[in-house]
């Protein structure tokens, strides 16, 4: 699992390493092609000295004892049993994008039991998978996160992260902010983050400057800071539910120029919705994460301050942006297509889990 430090660090044991290792990764592409003699020799030779090749092994004995059961028509095809382990209470309203991306991968995705499932959904809010090693014995373990988060490949067999590497194959990314759309025949749909009216009265962008945030990094306060010397206390509007209870963030956003937007923290490819919101409303986003959004978003109207020089940069930005604030939003619902640097939903890769799928599928037809 997963471990920080107050401080942010992650610590990954050194056991990983065997995830890592040519013949497991040649036995995985071997399921994938359907060559199970050839896998299932490799993952016999891995196992002597491999845990993760022994977990491949009791996957394999799991699926071929469900392909002879007298009840074979529940698990013929391509019908996979997810277990979710280790997320946060009422994570249930959350997964449908999870499910979602199975199914897209022409698979057929079922909710069970964590006891009962093909595959172990992991998050990152528990250690289930720690303290009772046992239920992974048999199952494939696809961590999911939208954190900051690198997976750890001694306890996880593949991840959805917010990672842009393929770590040779074994992680495809979702950025978190992909999570709060959803998609209509054309049209992309913003989610709500909460219950209210879909329009807003029509009127000027009256707050020239806002940030919504609870966690108070150094960089947002000292930016916030420089940012009331400069253009007044008044004028620079900071809310968040810790500290002004609960807001509509959608309103504030559609009557904001300059949206104050930063990650909690930096890492490759770690874009989180704050940059969708920001943009979906038709703010400028002053931003700090790292470089890679602009793979997701299109960069006009957005200044990333790790590539400003001074902060003199900063605030001539701001000073300009203020002199052209844009029409406000009425409609928060629909996300105009033009503030993404791709069609966003081509931006994670499901046919990779359709071919991880297949270290627990390719056994069903043998």
């Amino acid at each position: 699992m997963a471990i920080t430090s107050p401080y942010g660090r992650q610590w990954i044991s050194p056991a990983a390493s065997s995830a890592f290792c040519e013949s497991l990764i040649q036995a995985d592409e071997c399921c994938a092609k359907g060559q199970t003699q050839r896998a299932l020799a490799l993952y016999h030779h891995g196992s002597n000295f491999n845990k993760i090749a022994k977990r491949r092994l009791n996957i394999a004995k799991k699926q071929l004892r469900k392909s002879y059961s007298l009840d074979i028509s529940r698990y013929v095809g391509e019908q996979l049993g997810l277990g979710f382990i280790d997320w946060y209470p009422g994570f249930e309203r959350d997964i449908s994008s999870i499910i979602d991306l199975f199914s897209r991968a022409g698979l057929k995705p079922h909710t069970t039991a964590v006891e009962d499932a093909d595959i172990l959904v992991a998050g990152a809010y528990g250690n289930r998978l720690l303290t009772e090693p046992e239920l992974s014995d048999d199952k494939l373990v696809i961590f999911v996160t939208g954190e900051n988060l690198c997976p750890s490949y001694d306890i996880h067999d593949f991840s959805i992260s917010t990672r842009s590497r393929s770590f040779c194959g074994k992680n495809i990314r979702l950025p978190q902010w992909l999570s709060d759309l959803s998609f209509d025949t054309n049209k992309i749909i913003l989610r709500p983050c909460r219950t209210g009216s879909q329009y807003y009265s029509a009127g000027p962008r009256d707050l020239l400057v806002s940030a919504i945030y609870n966690n108070s990094t150094p960089e947002r306060e000292e930016l916030l800071h420089c940012l009331r010397r400069e253009f007044g206390r008044d004028n620079v509007h900071v809310y968040g539910s810790h500290r002004t209870g609960e807001v509509d963030k959608f309103e504030i956003l559609s009557r904001t120029v300059i949206n104050v937007c930063l990650e909690n923290s930096l890492g490759e490819g770690y874009v989180t919705e704050k940059l969708l919101h920001a943009r979906a409303m038709g703010c400028k986003a002053l931003y700090w994460g790292d470089s890679s959004f602009s793979e997701d978003f299109q960069a006009d109207g957005i200044f990333n301050i790790r590539n400003a020089g001074t902060l003199k940069d900063v605030l001539d930005w701001c000073r300009f942006q203020l002199q052209t604030p844009g029409p406000r939003k009425q409609d928060w619902c629909h996300v105009d297509p033009l503030i993404f640097a791709k069609n966003p939903i081509s931006t994670c890769d499901v046919s990779k889990i359709a071919e991880w799928s297949s270290v627990v599928l390719a056994w069903r037809t043998c």
